[in-house]
């Protein structure tokens, strides 16, 4: 029998669409609510049930071994007394790692925050990630383990932020490698705008335009 390489159809009802290469292996899944795929690496479900529950429906990238490196995902939920949530989260993520760029839409009863966001991830596996995370919860004492979660972190922040919060401000936001913001650039709900250089403890040491009483004469 020929083989038949392409067809036309002009209408396709599915709930889960895996495209593969020629080998087979899956590139990427196109996935409605109740269907999201799990989330692979090194050929393992590395957080099983994840998201399996969430209102949400999407598409799924796949890198060259097979694993999860990123996607797009959408969705919203209505409850019966009229409060919702609706969202939209376009993710590309580091090489056996979480995401290092993502763009967010999200909405709560109409407090809108949405912007660009870009992160620092350790180059550590996020399979091993995991297993230091799981071990550490088994740490009786909640100092210790507190301690140990905050090394485990300490080289995953948040770095840039480029959009609009919850306050209504429009503004860029840019973190040192700790994670914490040192320079800001908006313009606030009042449509006020203003620049600040902040210190490692977050405290505003220089400001355009100057604070009231700190401009030199």
């Amino acid at each position: 029998m020929e083989n038949i390489e392409k067809q036309k159809i002009n209408n396709l009802d599915v709930q889960n669409l895996n495209i593969v290469d020629k080998n087979g292996n899956v590139k990427m899944t196109l996935f409605s609510n109740g269907n999201v795929p799990p989330a692979m690496m090194d050929g393992n479900d590395i957080l099983p049930g994840h998201r399996q529950n969430d209102p949400i429906s999407g598409v799924m990238f796949y890198n060259g071994e097979g694993d999860e490196c990123g996607g797009l995902i959408f969705g919203s939920e209505k409850k019966e007394n009229g409060d919702y949530h609706s969202g939209l989260s376009l993710t590309f993520d580091q090489y056996k790692q979480d995401q290092i760029v993502q763009i967010l839409v999200d909405d709560l009863n109409g407090e809108q925050t949405y912007g660009f966001h870009i992160y620092d991830r350790p180059i550590i596996p996020l399979t091993e990630i995991l297993k230091m995370s799981n071990n550490i919860q088994t740490i009786e004492n909640e100092t210790e383990k507190q301690k140990a979660f905050e090394k485990l972190s300490e080289k995953s922040h948040q770095r840039i932020f480029m959009g609009k919060n919850r306050n209504g401000d429009v503004s860029v936001r840019l973190n040192d490698s700790k994670g914490k913001e040192r320079i800001r650039m908006l313009i606030d709900s009042n449509d006020v705008p203003r620049m600040e250089f902040l210190d490692d403890q977050g405290r505003v040491i220089y400001s355009l335009p100057p604070e009231q009483g700190t401009e030199k004469h």
